[in-house]
């Protein structure tokens, strides 16, 4: 049975931006909670199904028949995926007054988009460029943040430094985003542009973070928690503590050359001073191993 969501007549008219691959009930369930949103019309979601072969695409429509579903060949991954839908978005003939990402493993909580929105307006710049990152917590009893803002609490001397920021009850002022739940206003998106195709997968929402802020794009996590969000696994990667220290070091040599690894040493190259610096950031994550140090 297709969702419909609520009609609303008057109001900020607000994109979502979404891209997906091979796991249709998640993607799913997230869409049911997005489409409680009052401020949420299906035809205003722009979903990149990336090559998937579960049929996510096809449920995504037989759910809400009226939002825009764009075929990826499976190779945009996260930052591709949401660059097209923001690029589908931006060229469509509604004008939006916000662009709101949105990662499928999200559950966002009753009137979050509208807590977001009414945060975010609080923060504009006098151009009216504002970014609010929403806050997630574990599906656990203890509600433990897992994505959201982060503060670099010694840019100067560690600027790739990060701690997620915990939401206080009004908005807080955050140095970057993680791009699990974000309100971007069209302001700040004419300023900045999109998310840069340099980064294939990951770190282009903490590189589009640390780009508003050099510009002086208020940059802020919304007062309160807006949605459910695990975070990822470590089991039988180089984070995993029950693995030994040997097999934690193949692990990161083969994440190394992957993806991520990839995108790690040019996020690194962008935002470290020097090369020194750079090699330091490079070897921390196999200093971290060798010492048995937690990652931070």
């Amino acid at each position: 049975m297709a969702v419909t969501a609520f009609d609303q007549a008057h109001g900020p008219r607000i994109a979502v931006l979404m891209t997906c691959h091979n796991r249709r009930e998640t993607t799913l369930d997230c869409l049911r909670a997005l489409a409680t949103q009052a401020e949420f019309r299906a035809e205003d979601l722009f979903l990149v199904d990336d090559g998937s072969r579960d049929g996510t695409g096809r449920a995504v429509l037989d759910l809400l028949p009226q939002a825009n579903v764009i075929e990826g060949d499976g190779t945009l991954f996260w930052n591709g995926g949401m660059r097209l839908a923001w690029e589908r978005a931006s060229a469509a003939a509604m004008h939006y007054d916000w662009y709101f990402w949105l990662n499928d493993d999200v559950e966002l909580l009753p009137h979050a988009l509208e807590g977001m929105l009414a945060d975010a307006e609080r923060s504009r710049d006098g151009r009216g460029a504002v970014i609010c990152a929403g806050a997630t917590i574990s599906r656990g009893p203890e509600g433990e943040v897992t994505y959201g803002g982060h503060f670099r609490p010694d840019p100067r001397r560690r600027p790739l430094r990060m701690r997620l920021a915990t939401p206080d009850g009004t908005p807080k002022t955050i140095d970057t985003i993680s791009g699990n739940a974000v309100l971007v206003s069209a302001a700040a998106f004419e300023r900045l542009g999109s998310l840069d195709p340099m980064f294939e997968h990951i770190y282009g929402d903490l590189d589009y973070g640390l780009r508003a802020r050099a510009a002086g794009v208020p940059c802020v996590l919304a007062g309160k928690p807006v949605g459910y969000c695990d975070a990822n696994p470590v089991a039988g990667s180089s984070l995993d503590p029950a693995l030994s220290r040997l097999a934690r070091l193949r692990a990161r040599w083969w994440e190394a050359g992957a993806i991520h690894g990839r995108d790690w040493r040019r996020f690194v190259a962008r935002y470290s001073s020097s090369p020194m610096t750079r090699m330091g950031h490079r070897l921390s994550p196999y200093l971290r191993i060798l010492l048995n140090r937690p990652h931070q």
